[in-house]
């Protein structure tokens, strides 16, 4: 098994019936970030929960009685843990939502949140959820834009084919090598932002289409460090200025600028991992750049900080 892949195992029965509810939460937060929990029946709580993870990635499994997993505008704030969540229901209905907007995700439809919002999360007793991380460079801009969580079925293609990847890493968990979690984490991630994009039409400009070619596939190739805007424009055939202008077109940042950010994202998360235990210069490299001198400014230019005061703040970190 590849180092740095693992699977946890939760399960309530295995402590005393008086730390349980302490047990989950904390195990939640762990998963999720910074949580308030609600639970239905304290005293009679009980539940399972199965976790992968491995760069940057992490796919949780739990059945348990029913819980409100909350988060406040506070909480939202304050927490570095921003990515996207998508849920997952395998039993009864459960209801998401960004404040006052509150949706239900019926079995077998993905619902998706803005980690980065007050959100609520609220999971019927017995119901068995996938809950998936999703990387921010995974998520088109201005997909929460009516700060309104999304709901996708899998009549649509895509969403389908994320679905079937998810039961792929479940249905092999603690099987998996590390490379081979990734990389279907990653596969599932294209496919997710693949159904978050508004489909094409006549209409929509061919601009537009190239810089959602291009977003993805810097996505998959940025900890690649021969990566460049040329061999980006190469791979898409069309040539740099081309490239640059379809960016623009959408909002995006130009593609040297979009290959470095996405670099210091990939590094950004495995700095703030509890487990992971790489050093700074091994995550730089394994994230694409070819020089540390390039890291420390492009990470302090995206982040505000440099990546010896986050690897810090996780250390010191409850």
């Amino acid at each position: 098994m590849d180092t740095g892949y693992e699977t946890v195992e939760v399960d309530t029965s295995l402590v005393p019936a008086s730390d349980r509810i302490d047990y989950w939460a904390v195990h939640s937060r762990m998963n999720q970030g910074d949580l308030r929990l609600g639970f239905a029946s304290p005293q009679q709580f009980a539940g399972t929960m199965r976790v992968q993870r491995c760069g940057g990635f992490q796919l949780v499994e739990a059945t348990s009685g029913a819980v409100d997993y909350i988060r406040t505008s506070r909480q939202a704030r304050c927490d570095e843990y921003r990515t996207a969540l998508f849920i997952v229901s395998h039993g009864s209905d459960i209801v998401i939502g960004h404040g006052e907007n509150e949706i239900q995700v019926s079995r077998g439809r993905v619902g998706l949140l803005d980690m980065g919002r007050r959100l609520r999360v609220s999971i019927p007793a017995e119901t068995h959820v996938w809950a998936v991380s999703v990387p921010e460079e995974y998520v088109p801009k201005g997909t929460f834009r009516d700060n309104a969580p999304l709901l996708l079925g899998p009549e649509c293609g895509s969403t389908a084919a994320v679905l079937a990847l998810s039961r792929t890493i479940s249905d092999h968990a603690g099987r998996l090598s590390g490379h081979e979690f990734t990389e279907i984490s990653a596969r599932t991630m294209e496919l997710l932002n693949l159904a978050l994009h508004k489909p094409s039409t006549p209409e929509r400009s061919q601009s537009a289409v190239l810089a959602d070619a291009a977003r993805i596939y810097i996505a998959e190739r940025c900890s690649d460090p021969r990566l460049t805007p040329d061999s980006a424009a190469e791979y898409l055939g069309c040539s740099r200025r081309k490239l640059e202008y379809s960016l623009r077109s959408v909002g995006a940042s130009p593609p040297a600028r979009l290959i470095a950010d996405t670099r210091a994202e990939r590094a950004y998360r495995r700095l703030t991992d509890p487990y992971e235990s790489a050093s700074i210069s091994e995550i730089a490299y394994a994230s694409g750049f070819d020089a540390l001198s390039t890291f420390h400014r492009t990470f302090d230019r995206r982040f505000g900080i440099s990546p010896t005061e986050v690897r810090r703040q996780r250390r010191y970190a409850p």
